[in-house]
């Protein structure tokens, strides 16, 4: 079997290394925003392994396999009842290839501010995230083949860009059952004089609250391109990435406001096939806390 490199010299692969780094995380998008001085602030240790990797042209191909693993700090505060600010930060991620050794640094923060619309009767809200360019946009893995050859497994992607996003949600007033719908636009910027497309991300996400106790979720994400990208651009920026993933995810308190949360969310293809990127299983472990303001 060729090795990574000769693999993408020959085929031209671009790691879509931004489709696994930003949803890190996925938190879905809700219409809701927090109270004044309400406050959510989780941590979560996230692993994915792949060696399937989907070209820009949606083909499949198998690699050597690919591992990531991440710890990621998410937070939402309410700075009044109708503005909420949000931080989605990976402290930390580790990537390598079987091949190579593993190579780590600080992901790009994005942080978002979130304005309700609507609250009292339909929750609808704006958003508008920037994302900041502050992790490892270069960060070169040895091989362990051979001494003379290197790939670049950055920890950022190198550009400023921005999300915005319109979302609504529903609750059942006489049921723990919720519901959220969000669209979203990147506008995304350059690298190195290199200019990426930008994209357009939908969810819904479903959720329900067992036995007033645990609640469990389900939920459905895509990204597309707004244009075609035929030829790959850079190594591992993403661009032509697209995707339809699905998740399910649970979570339990444990202590004083302290919960724990579980998370899976793989891809498939029913909405928008799969394109440069790797695809698998992401299984997430989190602990988080909910800070409710004293009432007077």
């Amino acid at each position: 079997m060729m090795n990574q490199f000769q693999l993408i010299q020959k085929s031209g692969i671009i790691l879509g290394l931004l489709a696994i780094l930003s949803p890190f995380s996925i938190q879905a998008q809700s219409g809701w925003t927090k109270a004044k001085k309400e406050g959510f602030y989780q941590l979560s240790f996230n692993r994915f392994s792949s060696d399937d990797y989907f070209t820009l042209e949606g083909e499949k191909l198998k690699t050597n396999q690919f591992t990531q693993n991440s710890l990621v700090f998410y937070g939402e505060y309410g700075l009044t009842d109708k503005l909420t600010v949000i931080a989605n930060w990976p402290l930390q991620v580790w990537n390598g290839f079987s091949s190579t050794e593993t190579v780590s640094g600080l992901g790009d923060l994005r942080l978002e501010f979130k304005q309700a619309l609507l609250k009292k009767y339909v929750p609808l809200s704006i958003s508008v995230a920037p994302e900041f360019p502050i992790g490892k946009a270069n960060n070169f893995a040895q091989s362990k083949l051979n001494d003379f050859e290197s790939i670049n497994l950055p920890s950022g992607d190198g550009e400023f860009n921005v999300w915005t996003t319109l979302a609504t949600s529903f609750s059942l007033p006489n049921a723990p059952l919720y519901g959220n719908l969000f669209g979203s636009y990147n506008y995304r910027t350059s690298y190195q004089d290199i200019s990426f497309t930008n994209q357009i991300g939908l969810g819904v996400e479903l959720g329900y609250k067992i036995a007033d106790l645990v609640w469990i979720n389900s939920r459905i994400n895509a990204l597309t391109s707004t244009q075609d990208v035929p030829v790959a651009t850079d190594f591992v920026r993403g661009d032509g990435t697209e995707y339809t993933s699905y998740s399910f995810g649970a979570s339990a308190p444990l202590f004083k406001g302290i919960h724990l949360s579980l998370n899976y969310r793989n891809y498939a293809d029913f909405l928008f096939e799969r394109k440069n990127l790797y695809s698998a299983g992401t299984f997430s472990l989190g602990f988080y806390y909910e800070r409710k303001p004293k009432q007077p």
